[in-house]
């Protein structure tokens, strides 16, 4: 079997590990503490928030036989939310999916946790290490091996492991520094990839809101979409909303003050839907750098097997 080292365990990592194991000696990992990545759960003060993705598609075979086991497992279910549009100085519409959209069951991170946990006894995980560079192994003839090693924080090098393939789930300016010495022939591909960022504010309360959607579209404003968290199945009945920042008002602001971007975030959401602010009484903030690609690169994947 080969060494097969995957960076990242979020959605695409955890499907591509779920695919190798049993076939390859597989190793993930992660440079946060946790599973999913943007398959996001946090839990504060007794209030729950799907903070990074708020559903998923199926389109394609190779997802959808992925799916297959947890779907068997309810690990996954169908969410039908109220949806609505708003927009400032515009009465709300109602507004249709036109293909089924899904959620993880407890919580979002929970399906790749699961997903993972199923194939434990063939793939390793490490958790809160970040990768830092990748050398290549002189083996003469044979086929080249890689030098993990982790990220410096001092004057050493920790050697994570050699691997025979190093796959990259990163975002595509992540992976392009993590290969820039690596001699990989498709960088300029991954320089031709844009993301977008995101803010995700989270509002707790006393008392649920008063609102007539489960997750509304917000049209010309700084905020894009605000959901219901509760009204997800197999949600713990905390009175949470999510809110999510337009995509390129997180451009412009992302290296602002923190404080502030939450304060106008929450200033426009209590306009939008004529909350008072006093009622709030839990706040959080998280900034995705990548949150969404605005321009990709044609192909599924980029391969270099020389």
């Amino acid at each position: 079997m080969q060494d097969v080292l995957i960076i990242g365990t979020g959605m695409a990592a955890t499907a591509l590990a779920s695919k190798l194991a049993g076939k390859a000696r597989v190793t993930l990992i992660e440079k946060s503490r946790g599973f999913g990545g943007r398959m996001a759960t946090r839990r504060r003060e007794g209030f729950e928030f799907d903070h990074g993705a708020q559903f998923f598609t199926a389109r394609s075979t190779e997802f959808t036989q992925f799916l297959a086991q947890p779907v068997e497992r309810d690990a996954i279910q169908e969410w039908q939310p109220r949806l609505t549009t708003l927009e400032a100085g515009r009465e709300p519409y109602k507004r249709e999916w036109f293909e089924p959209h899904f959620v993880a069951t407890p919580s979002m991170n929970s399906l790749c946790k699961e997903s993972l946990k199923a194939v434990e006894n063939h793939v390793d995980i490490i958790l809160g290490c970040e990768v830092g560079s990748i050398e290549k192994i002189d083996t003469g003839n044979a086929p080249c091996r890689w030098r993990v090693f982790g990220k410096q924080l001092d004057s050493t090098q920790e050697v994570l492991g050699e691997f025979d393939w190093v796959l990259s789930a990163a975002p595509s300016a992540q992976t392009e520094a993590l290969f820039t010495n690596t001699a990989f022939n498709h960088l300029d591909r991954l320089r031709d990839a844009v993301h977008l960022p995101c803010f995700s504010l989270m509002l707790g309360f006393d008392a649920s809101p008063k609102l007539n959607f489960d997750l509304a579209t917000v049209k010309e404003s700084s905020v894009a979409l605000i959901v219901a968290n509760a009204s997800k199945p197999g949600r713990a009945a905390s009175h949470s909303l999510l809110v999510h920042s337009d995509n390129h008002w997180a451009r412009k602001n992302f290296e602002g003050d923190r404080a502030e971007i939450q304060q106008q975030l929450i200033d426009e959401t209590c306009s939008l839907l004529n909350l008072d602010a006093a009622s709030i009484v839990h706040t959080d903030l998280h900034g995705w750098r990548y949150a969404k690609t605005e321009i990709a690169t044609e192909e599924d994947f980029l391969l270099d097997d020389a």
